[in-house]
């Protein structure tokens, strides 16, 4: 009984946990629409003309 009250106290704390690193990462990871098009813009000169 011990070890299902453990499990049951830090499962929930492992998924707040996991979700915050993933929703960071995400929101690190967000680009405005002016960088994505000055990117694809530097790719086009690099690679088309």
């Amino acid at each position: 009984m011990v070890m299902n009250n453990e499990i049951i106290i830090f499962t929930p704390i492992l998924v707040v946990f996991i979700g915050f690193i993933i929703f960071s990462i995400l929101k690190k990871r967000k680009r405005s629409a002016q960088s994505i098009y000055k990117l694809i813009d530097d790719l086009e000169k690099k690679y088309i003309y």
